[in-house]
């Protein structure tokens, strides 16, 4: 009985062990797609002060006002896609309904968290693009 005991909590440390470095390595992980994510936050209020140009001077603080409500978020959007990307959290987010009821369907097979984690290194571009898309029909529209 001693030999189980001891081969049991030698497992168990084990497992201990592989969590927390498992743990480490998402944490790990996740700080560098938010550094990415800021990178493309800079990028991305670049394009927005080009459009904000392009508005009458008297529907600037308009435009600013309707972006600031519909603009999405990067850090965010990763932190959601490498935590709550298996139910599909990150896709409702950036109004992809569709795509984050599919998530939500198949996320007993596990195969939307290995999606996620890729998705986590790609969304930062795809809220740029979202953000971008936003400001240029309230910019069209304000003209």
């Amino acid at each position: 009985m001693d030999g189980v005991d001891a081969f049991m909590g030698l497992t168990l440390t084990g497992f201990m062990f592989c969590g927390c470095v498992l743990l480490a390595g998402l944490i790990a992980l996740a700080v560098y797609l938010v550094k990415r994510s800021v990178d493309q936050v800079k990028e991305s209020e670049i394009l927005v002060n080009q459009l904000l140009q392009s508005v009458p001077p008297d529907k600037q603080s308009l435009f600013f006002m309707q972006y600031n409500t519909t603009k999405k978020n990067p850090t965010l959007a990763v932190i959601l896609a490498l935590f709550l990307g298996g139910i599909g959290i990150h896709k409702f987010y950036l109004d992809s309904i569709g795509i984050g009821l599919l998530y939500l369907i198949f996320c007993w097979t596990t195969i939307p968290q290995w999606i996620a984690v890729y998705d986590a290194f790609v969304i930062a571009g795809q809220v740029g693009k979202y953000n971008q898309q936003k400001a240029m029909g309230i910019a069209s529209m304000l003209r």
